[in-house]
Parts: C-alpha cells; structure tokens; sequence
C-alpha cells in the first residue's frame, strides 16, 4: 500500500505552518485532502478521509481486522467469515453462489476489502458497479500476510497494533524455521480435493508452511497452486506423510473407498494421514502461524506448539 502523503503527515505540515489562530481555523474550516492509495493489485484508488465503515469479503482480512482491533470499523462482513466467533453478530454480505449487490451497497461502506484470491477480475467487474471502493490484497507466502496486517494498520488507524502484530508472527516463524532446519524432511502431500484429486504445488502459499514446518512437497515442481494428480502419481512419489485440511468427519475413509489403491502409500503403511482445521492452512491470516505449528507438530512430533509458544 503507498500514499503520496499520509494523512497525519500532511496535517502535520499544514499545521506547523501556522500560528496558533492559523491552527484552529485551519482545524475547524480545511477541506477533506483526498489520498491517493494502490491495492496490492495495482488498483487506484482515492479516499477523502481514513475509513470508518469497512466491509470484509475475505475471511483472512476478517482475522487481521480484529486482531489488529479495528473491528469497530465493521459494518458488514461475507457469509464465508466465521472466525473470531463474535464477527457472526456483524451484517452478512452474500457472496456465494453470487455476490449481492443489493446487500453491499446498502452497508453504505467507505471501503470493501477482499483478495485477488476469492474475486477474478471478472468477479470484480461485477463488484465495482456498487460504485463502491474496493481494496484488494494479495498473498504469495508469509511476507505478504505480514505486510498485509501492517497495510491494514496504516489504513485502518491501527498502525502499532499492526506492527505489532506482524513482528511477534514473523519472530514465531523464525523460530520453528530455525528449530526444523537439521531435521529429516519427510516427503509430504496435502490433499485439497478427492474428486478430482487435487493437490498443493509449488504455487501455492502453502507450499512455504511445508517447506518451513519441515516437510518436502512431493508437489514442489508443479507450478500451479493446485494441480490434479492421479493415483498412480501419488503411488510414484511415495508421500510419507499426507495432510487433509478437512472438516468432514471420515474424509480419508472416504477417500480409500474411492481409491483403493492408496492403501499402498507410505503414509497409510505407516499411519501417517493427519486431517488439519483447512481455516489454518486456507486462510493466509494471523492464524497460519498456528497452521504452521500444527504442520510441523505433525511432521516433527518432539516440537510441540507449546515449546514454541513459551519462548521469550
């Protein structure tokens, strides 16, 4: 995110150009200075003044808002929000299977946030007949979360809760890269779907969580986010560990009477196959540090969260 001239710098200048008559009149009679602001997509977009009715159509963003605590911005937020619990008392904004756009606009929001991620370009073609600004963020590994929570607290008047914030995630971070780094690297798929059989590949954020919780990616060197595999793909690349982010109860017993074969993969032989809370892994938010934990807790059972989590 990148602003000409923030707000507090320009008022900063303006005032200390002024006696103190000059001062309050300029407080009381000084027009709204419109602040030209980029998206992490390269959008334009031009605020009057900071944002004080917000609308969240991202789960992560939901989570950095109230962690940075900036929730009583929010006037509204997507059905997909479910996390803190009490977000569920906000006004809902349908977007699945279509956007409302009735909904949207009458929240009367300053600003909607979402990510490149949950609306195309095609999507946000739709979104912008609100006539609403629209935010977007973008996020390609834990950096990118990181400087996302810090945007939002430059935009949001959060700014030090932000920083905060992001500092104490990426001192977790080096923290359970430092203590992975001399261990085994065990060979690892994470499943994202059964039919088709998709998978993490090297495209994907989460691809980062493995690598930094200790695991291989059998997947690494497809470039795509999410490739489909074969069964007897997987059977090739031997995985020793495989991870479900599911919610389904019985998912993987689902999965074998859906593709015998699997039976035959390390990870089964070795009882290997671990279903994870998806919220973790899918939601580049403040908790993917706890998917993280969990994924190296999983590959790596001596380093419990715990260990991580008690240090200074």
């Amino acid at each position: 995110m990148r602003y000409r001239l923030g707000w507090l710098g320009m008022s900063l200048l303006l005032i200390m150009a002024c006696g103190d008559q000059g001062r309050r009149r300029l407080v009381a009679e000084a027009p709204l200075i419109s602040q030209p602001l980029t998206d992490d997509t390269g959008r334009q977009l031009q605020l009057d003044e900071p944002p004080a009715r917000i609308v969240s159509l991202a789960p992560s963003i939901t989570e950095m808002v109230f962690a940075i605590g900036a929730e009583d911005k929010l006037v509204a937020r997507s059905q997909a929000c479910s996390y803190p619990p009490e977000v569920k008392a906000y006004p809902e904004v349908t977007t699945f299977p279509q956007l409302d756009l009735e909904q949207l606009q009458a929240t009367e929001a300053d600003l909607v946030l979402t990510t490149d991620e949950i609306f195309t370009p095609e999507d946000l073609a739709h979104l912008e007949r609100t006539g609403l600004q629209i935010y977007l963020q973008s996020y390609r590994g834990l950096p990118d979360v990181y400087r996302g929570i810090r945007d939002l607290g430059k935009l949001l008047d959060r700014e030090a809760a932000a920083n905060a914030l992001a500092d104490s995630l990426a001192r977790l971070e080096a923290r359970i890269t430092d203590s992975t780094r001399g261990q085994v690297h065990y060979r690892t798929m994470v499943l994202v779907s059964n039919d088709p059989l998709k998978v993490v590949g090297g495209g994907s954020y989460i691809n980062e969580l493995i690598e930094k919780a200790g695991g291989l990616n059998i997947y690494a060197e497809k470039e795509e986010a999410y490739p489909v595999t074969t069964v007897e793909e997987i059977l090739s690349l031997q995985p020793e560990y495989i991870i479900i982010p599911s919610k389904q109860t019985g998912i993987y017993a689902d999965l074998l009477v859906q593709y015998p074969p699997l039976y035959n993969t390390p990870a089964d032989v070795a009882k290997q196959v671990h279903v994870m809370d998806p919220d973790l892994l899918y939601r580049p938010g403040p908790r993917m540090l706890r998917g993280l934990l969990e994924l190296t807790h999983i590959l790596h059972s001596p380093l419990t969260p715990d260990r991580f989590l008690d240090a200074p």
